[in-house]
């Protein structure tokens, strides 16, 4: 009974705002370029990182973002849609027997592996994958941006196997593909050329106080790769799923 007490009085603090998740919602608010800080930075997301062991997220201008749904210990990078699936660059699969790791607001480690994989190529270089226990609440499940939150000019943030995040915009939407351009009016600091390894590394837009994914890396240079507001892409992803049950 004292348990069950404990645990209406976290749910009601976390309702009220009262519980720090971790999470600077005033600062989300703002959007992409809101959480630029008035001196340049490039965004680095940990202060250390170990892929079985503890990790420590920075307290810079990424530390708002919830990146604990991505696994950062491979190059072929797997981001959390759903509690049993990932999603990964189709050309760039991280295989059976090399483990998904993810790590929580807190740094510690939580450790899956890929069961089964399903390809939506030649639709999107997508690949859907079903990991053999679903992650629990301290890992971020993205949402897909949606269509009409799109346009050329909007900045979006591009990770990548640094494990860094950077601020590039919206170049061109051509139906299920999207293709990135360098803003000019932030410093040259927030910029990544992609190169081989970033395959499948996500992008992500902010939403509503949310970020939502919205495309992982194909090609590199700036960036372009499958746009998940498509609706074509995500019934796709929805039936790999279901197939995979």
């Amino acid at each position: 009974m004292k348990h069950t007490r404990w645990l209406l009085v976290v749910v009601a603090l976390m309702a009220s705002g009262c519980v720090d998740n971790g999470v600077d919602s005033a600062k989300l608010q703002k959007g992409e370029l809101g959480l630029l800080p008035a001196r340049p930075e490039r965004g680095g997301l940990f202060d250390y990182y170990e892929a079985k062991g503890l990790a420590k997220w920075k307290s810079n201008w990424t530390h708002p973002l919830d990146m604990t749904g991505v696994s950062w210990n491979d190059t072929r990078a797997a981001t959390v849609i759903a509690p049993h699936y990932v999603v990964m660059a189709a050309h760039y699969v991280r295989t059976s027997d090399v483990p998904v790791m993810f790590h929580d607001r807190d740094g510690n480690p939580v450790e899956r592996y890929i069961v089964a994989v399903k390809s939506l190529a030649p639709l999107a270089d997508i690949a859907v994958g079903k990991l053999n226990l679903a992650v629990p609440g301290g890992i971020k499940i993205y949402r897909f941006a949606a269509a009409g939150e799109l346009s050329p000019g909007r900045a979006v943030l591009v990770t990548d196997q640094t494990k860094t995040v950077s601020v590039h915009q919206v170049a061109t939407l051509n139906g299920g593909q999207m293709s990135f351009s360098y803003r000019q009016d932030i410093d040259p600091i927030y910029r990544r050329i992609l190169a081989g390894g970033d395959s499948g590394h996500p992008s992500f837009i902010i939403s509503s106080g949310d970020i939502r994914l919205v495309e992982t890396h194909t090609y590199g240079g700036l960036g372009s790769g499958p746009c998940y507001a498509d609706s074509r892409i995500q019934t796709a992803i929805r039936e790999a799923m279901a197939g995979m049950e």
